[in-house]
């Protein structure tokens, strides 16, 4: 899925090894800010160990959970039938599909879609959190609808439904109509308008349905949980003979202002949103100390010493140069040798612009990461 500051290539060109290698030494690993949970998925996979997923938002957990709460696959056939053999014929039977259907079919423009797409969704209705909030917006009315639909027929019983759930996170983040990430939607100009019908035409049913294909597959060795949690609390618990994880925010804009939509999602409700980027109120979206500029210095600070001071072993991961937070490669890396012998290494790779197009500007540009593995001195 698209996120800013993904692992992937990082586990790829040496954080993978050396998670697998620092594991040997561990009883838990514990990925701190997990993210869209490709560490954790990874180190579930690959070790032996059990693994704690930690995240102020819901999403991030979700996803994680999917993976590494789980020992053994999922039946993808079975679970299809339980969670979606009522789904299509439901939605077809809503005339909210065919109102949605028809608008879709039948405007002559992009910019005569959105409005009306928006007119249809704007009726307040009891369809699900994504119908009122995001279509006409981030969504199509049918793609909205499918999304409400889906979330409506969720299986109760675990963990068929964080997985089930995991799938539709991954099929929204693929077709929300925003130029990366859900911060804002795509308008009808004349420039994106383009983007935002591409986005409108794909199929949430066939994402989720491919999604679910591949989380059904995998799971962790030893099931682990996920939690939501503040890492800096968190981390106040830890043991010695932990490993853990650490890719904190290098944003100086709050995560949740990105991913508010796959939180949504994740929640299942909506109470309101606001502006074009259609947000919740602030005080609904998760605020990490890391994405505040007067703040970052003084949490690294306490992060660092709180993991020292219990003994643990961190694997550090963070861009190398200045980020807009006000935390760089080198105050990290200074700030950790107050407490730790530091072991350094350069991964390079490519990094979200947060909202490039490739456009008029890219979407990703490259970048250098450091890879920090820390031992608390003796």
């Amino acid at each position: 899925m698209k996120y800013m500051g993904s692992k992937r290539y990082m586990l790829e060109n040496g954080l993978g090894e050396l998670i697998c290698e620092q594991a040997r030494d561990a009883h838990r690993i514990v990925d701190l800010f997990c993210g869209a949970g490709a560490v954790s998925w990874f180190a579930g996979e690959n070790t032996a160990r059990k693994v704690i997923a930690v995240d102020l938002q819901n999403y991030a957990v979700t996803l994680a959970g999917a993976v590494i709460e789980r020992n053994a696959s999922l039946d993808y056939d079975q679970l299809i039938i339980k969670w979606l053999s009522d789904f299509e014929r439901a939605r077809a039977r809503s005339d909210l599909w065919s109102a949605g259907v028809s608008v879709e079919k039948n405007a002559k423009d992009t910019r005569e879609l959105v409005k009306k797409a928006r007119i249809l969704c704007e009726e307040r209705l009891a369809v699900g959190p994504v119908w009122n909030a995001y279509g006409g917006h981030y969504f199509s009315p049918t793609q909205a609808l499918t999304f409400d639909c889906m979330l409506k027929c969720l299986p109760h019983e675990e963990p068929e439904r964080t997985v089930c759930l995991a799938a539709m996170l991954i099929s929204a983040s693929k077709c929300a109509a925003s130029p990366g990430h859900t911060a804002q939607p795509f308008q009808p100009t004349e420039t994106a308008a383009q983007f935002l019908r591409e986005a409108w035409k794909r199929d949430p049913l066939l994402l989720c349905k491919k999604a679910l294909l591949e989380i059904c597959s995998r799971h962790a060795k030893i099931a682990g949980e996920a939690l939501v949690s503040d890492a800096i609390e968190f981390a106040k618990n830890l043991h010695s003979d932990d490993l853990v994880i650490v890719d904190p925010p290098y944003s100086g804009v709050q995560y949740s202002r990105f991913y508010h939509v796959l939180e949504t999602i994740a929640l299942g409700y909506c109470n309101s949103v606001e502006g074009v980027g259609r947000y919740p109120p602030i005080e609904e979206r998760p605020q990490s100390a890391f994405s505040n500029k007067s703040q970052s210095k003084s949490v690294l600070r306490e992060l660092l010493s709180s993991l020292a001071r219990v003994g643990a072993t961190v694997i550090f991961t963070f861009p190398a140069g200045e980020c807009t937070n006000g935390l760089s490669g080198n105050i990290v890396t200074e700030t950790a040798c107050v407490w730790y012998d530091v072991e350094k290494k350069l991964v390079n790779g490519r990094f979200s612009t947060l909202g490039g197009n490739n456009t008029y500007r890219a979407s990703r540009n490259s970048s250098s990461e450091l890879l920090l593995l820390m031992r608390p001195k003796k």
